[in-house]
């Protein structure tokens, strides 16, 4: 899958961007270099967090007909969002930047710490509230008992490390229950840590710019985007949304 983006050169000579779409491959960065037409040479940024990148991917793999492979990347957006949040939280602390990259290098290889790291930066925040989770919900399927479903936690395992191939149908619920939950963890950031959130979006751009180069920024639609006021509910109608911007952002 590759994003289709314009020459931002030709856009500010031209005060209008052209016609010419240059398709490039998704990066883990987020730094994307082309060159148009005209031989400008950019490179280009994007606004969004990876959780966001992640998650539109596996949508797109869920209406090609992936579900394995949608689940794989809903499953990592959740754990890219956790650090996102535990990063917001710590900026509402006043944690420098620096040591907070720092420490979250002590636990980036290890998912059920960085889990860890989640849950008690959400307590102390709110220390009264038990923080929010999924992992061990069982969402309803159709013509299974309720709670004789797999958990969110033992269907990824069973997804990403035991090869088990979920239906489309399967998908679809836990891909939901995925959707709603950061979901409403943004809308709780967006109320209570609005200034923080800004921070840590200023700092994930901030990096983009560190490299020496004359780097342009730009923001693309995605479906757990922060910074929209008004979102679909469920998982399924955000699908119907992405299946009409993702016809000309994305490139096969």
């Amino acid at each position: 899958m590759k994003l289709r983006l314009p020459c931002m050169q030709c856009f500010q000579e031209l005060g209008r961007p052209t016609d010419e779409m240059l398709p490039v491959e998704l990066r883990d960065d987020g730094l994307y270099e082309a060159t148009c037409e005209r031989g400008h040479t950019t490179v280009t940024a994007i606004q969004e967090q990876k959780y966001e990148v992640l998650f539109d991917l596996a949508a797109m793999a869920l209406l090609d007909g992936y579900p394995r492979e949608a689940i794989a990347s809903m499953a990592a957006a959740l754990e890219r969002f956790y650090e996102f949040y535990v990063f917001v939280l710590s900026l509402e602390h006043k944690v420098d930047p620096n040591a907070f990259a720092a420490t979250w290098k002590l636990v980036d290889n290890q998912s059920e710490r960085q889990f860890g790291a989640y849950l008690f930066a959400s307590l102390l925040y709110s220390p009264n509230t038990v923080p929010k989770v999924i992992e061990e919900e069982q969402p309803l399927l159709p013509g299974i008992a309720k709670g004789q479903t797999r958990t969110w936690r033992s269907f990824r395992n069973a997804v990403v490390h035991k090869g088990y191939m979920p239906s489309t149908a399967e998908c679809l619920v836990y891909g939901d229950l995925v959707y709603r939950h950061i979901t409403e963890l943004t809308l709780e950031l967006k109320r209570s840590c609005a200034e923080s959130l800004q921070r840590a979006n200023f700092a994930h751009l901030s990096k983009a710019h560190g490299g020496g180069k004359s780097v342009s920024t730009m923001s693309i639609p995605t479906l757990l985007s922060f910074v929209r006021e008004e979102r679909p509910a469920s998982l399924a109608e955000a699908l119907k949304e992405l299946e009409k911007y993702r016809t000309w952002l994305h490139h096969k």
